[in-house]
């Protein structure tokens, strides 16, 4: 009979029971494996008359009984392993494999998960190398599904794939990933060449899929002189700068074919630096690419594909050029050329270039050629900041190529190109930084460009940015108060981080400190009834003080908006967005360290320095403690999102060592905020005492406990409303 959708829902429920005891459920599983045989004989019945003709007549029918198959496939992982040559498991791997084979995405991907599951399985198993041998057969016939899997349709535009085609072939790619598990990198390659080469006839598009899995497993494979590989890799040049007919399918078919081999050398890399020649003649015709341009008039999909092609191009010449870096020394003139000459190029293209060229230019040894190239790199976006002034986006795009350059540079201390570096940044960076401030206080995004730019600046020469930080701090402030981004609070915590330790900079960071924390906790308390509405400026905000309690624990501790921040906790834990939380609870559990630290039975071996910062901090947590433990009982009655509840645990540990003799009457209060229906008293005991005495695995246990039972009543309750119509009301 058909098999609906409802009983296979049924059979997989039960196989996912089965898999938790296998020895238990045996007699069920038996029941199971008898009925796989007629399932098996009815799809080889529907594949035999045309493949296609099959999904076309019964594709639901199919996926049924593929996602039994694989179910079964996964349930029974340990049988398959230890009866490996058993026909009635091998009649599954096969069926599994054709169900992998069927032209239909929504069918073909379902085994996925089962192929990864089995590779990894085999590969931590007792005897592996024996066991890898076994199932080598399976994965090379998996390896071939993958790359007819790949191909892509020869009556149809690559280039207006969807995304969910786009993500179907990077999930095949994994897949690879899993065959390589098995066979080896060097072996899959083998198998994979030879495969290309038995294909030769079958037309472009068959190329282009094993160019397409060559991407993933050539750049694994270990680099050899004799491999076929190399005769690949000479003819890719001539055919990526073969001319195209793009008026034809067949010329937008090659068009693609030349995109996916331009990314091949990007990904063979590592091969094309072992021969200097072809490393050369690669990032030659790549440069060649990157400097074309559509036609005039050419209509929009052929811009687009063009586009694409470059943007496949700059991401090869990046990984090029940073793979041949020691080799390509003498054309950095040509490179730099190259660089001005595709600055119109989208900047999400041109940033690739700048890596590329940045990572050639960054270890040059001689200080005349290191000077000159990284000149040849900054002045221009330097120079042209003023022609651009009225844009904020350009702007934004000459900070991330400055930001790009400068994250490649290293220095040593005192050197002749350290000292070139901090020119660069004194007459360069910062005059850039302070304009372009001044001139776009408003908008958000140049801000997060220039101040990203300052802390790579700062990084790169701490020692020579150290005079220009007064004159920084005293444009972050001002800007600050008249526009409130983040960006700058974040700024602060990475100078802090800089140069916290330096007496003569300390002065600086404290007033940094007073009037930026100031000014940012008046925000926050005037807009405590919506924090979910300015989560940047949560998480920037206890960022900086976390990084300042770290780095410069005075500071903070002689703050004036030190109280009135830690009683803010009560509404901050609140605030659900993941990064906002994640700052909010690092400052509370800093804070209750240091506390719990300055009170140990044994302080010979502690830091006296922290155990002093911790007992003065100890008066202003024990006025917040009882209320953050009561709001955080309010946070999990209203079902925070897993990760809070996650992090929970440890907070409440924390709150524990610190204040442990006021604990247990700050965690009665707590409870008492759960609804009556998630504990009663005697549970409620329970629980507290687990909570109380128990280690920190026993405390994440109970809280998880307690976050479970919440959900459940909400779950329950927002079932019986919606069950209640409209005259059920609330209970």
């Amino acid at each position: 009979g058909e098999l609906s959708e409802i009983a296979t829902d049924i059979i997989i429920e039960v196989l996912r029971m089965s898999s938790l005891d296998l020895k238990f459920f045996q007699p069920v599983i038996q029941v199971i494996l008898s009925m796989l045989p007629p399932l098996c004989a009815k799809l080889e019945a529907q594949l035999s008359q045309g493949v296609e003709n099959a999904l076309e007549s019964d594709a639901d029918g199919i996926l049924q009984i593929c996602r039994i198959y694989v179910e079964t496939g996964e349930c029974l992982v340990p049988l398959i392993m230890e009866q490996s040559r058993n026909e009635e498991v091998l009649n599954i791997l096969r069926v599994i494999l054709r169900c992998t084979d069927l032209p239909r995405q929504e069918i073909s991907s379902i085994p996925f998960e089962f192929w990864h599951r089995l590779a990894n399985e085999v590969c931590r198993h007792p005897e592996t190398d024996a066991k890898i041998d076994q199932f080598q057969g399976i994965y090379v016939e998996l390896l071939s599904v993958m790359i007819r899997r790949c191909t892509v349709s020869p009556n149809e535009d690559p280039f207006q794939a969807d995304d969910d085609c786009t993500h179907y072939r990077q999930r095949l790619l994994n897949l690879a990933e899993d065959c390589l598990e098995i066979l080896t990198p060097n072996s899959a390659l083998e198998h994979l060449l030879k495969s290309l080469q038995d294909g030769q006839r079958q037309g472009v598009v068959v190329q282009e899929a094993h160019f397409f899995c060559l991407s993933s497993i050539g750049a694994k494979a270990e680099v050899r002189g004799d491999s076929v590989l190399w005769q690949l890799i000479q003819s890719l040049p001539p055919l990526i700068s073969k001319p195209v007919d793009d008026a034809t399918t067949e010329g937008t078919i090659l068009h693609f074919t030349k995109k996916t081999a331009i990314e091949l050398l990007g990904h063979l890399s590592k091969w094309l630096k072992t021969r200097p020649e072809f490393l050369r003649s690669a990032l030659e015709m790549i440069s060649s690419l990157l400097l074309q341009s559509a036609p005039p008039g050419s209509p929009n999909h052929i811009v687009e594909r063009v586009k694409q092609v470059q943007q496949s191009a700059s991401i090869a010449f990046k990984e090029i050029c940073y793979a041949g870096r020691s080799q390509l020394p003498d054309l950095v003139p040509q490179l730099t050329q190259l660089y001005v000459s595709t600055m119109a190029l989208p900047i999400r293209m041109h940033l690739f270039i700048v890596d590329g060229i940045g990572a050639v230019v960054a270890p040059l040894k001689q200080d005349d050629a290191f000077r000159s190239g990284l000149e040849q790199l900054v002045m221009p976006l330097v120079n042209g900041i003023q022609s651009e002034r009225e844009k904020p986006q350009v702007l934004s795009e000459i900070l991330d190529r400055l930001t790009t350059i400068i994250r490649q540079i290293q220095v040593q201390d005192g050197s002749a190109k350290a000292c070139c570096v901090g020119t660069l940044i004194s007459n360069g960076f910062w005059p850039v930084v302070r304009q372009t401030l001044e001139w776009h206080p408003s908008d958000s995004k140049v801000v997060e460009k220039s101040c990203r730019l300052l802390k790579h600046s700062m990084r790169c020469v701490p020692d020579l940015f150290k005079p220009l930080v007064p004159a920084v701090a005293s444009t972050l402030v001002p800007a600050f108060q008249s526009h409130q981004h983040s960006s700058y609070l974040y700024s602060a915590e990475i100078l802090a981080n800089t140069y916290a330790s330096d007496a003569e900079i300390v002065p600086v960071l404290t007033s940094l400190f007073h009037q930026l924390s100031t000014h940012a906790l008046q925000c926050l308390v005037n807009a405590r009834e919506h924090l979910e509405t300015i989560t940047e400026l949560v998480e920037d905000f206890y960022g900086m003080f976390e990084r300042y309690l770290r780095y410069a624990p005075m500071i903070v501790l002689e703050a004036p908006t030190l109280p009135p921040t830690l009683q803010l906790w009560h509404d901050v834990i609140f605030v659900q967005q993941k990064d906002a939380i994640e700052a909010v609870i690092a400052f509370i559990e800093a804070v209750l360290r240091l506390i719990a630290g300055s009170h140990k039975v044994d302080l010979r071996f502690a830091d006296e320095r922290k155990v002093g910062h911790g007992q003065l901090l100890r008066p202003h947590a024990l006025q917040v403690c009882p209320g953050l433990v009561v709001s955080i009982f309010k946070l999990i009655a209203g079902v925070p999102t897993r990760y809070v509840q996650e992090t929970l645990p440890a907070v409440i540990d924390c709150i524990r060592s610190a204040f442990p003799q006021e604990f247990p009457s700050w965690l009665e209060a707590g409870l008492k905020q759960l609804p009556p229906s998630v504990a009663s008293p005697a549970e409620q005991l329970k629980l507290g005492e687990q909570l109380i005495r128990g280690d920190d695995c026993m405390v994440y246990d109970g809280v998880q406990d307690i976050c479970y039972r919440c959900e459940q009543v909400t779950l329950r309750n927002r079932g019986s409303t919606e069950g209640g119509g409209s005259g059920g009301g609330h209970r």
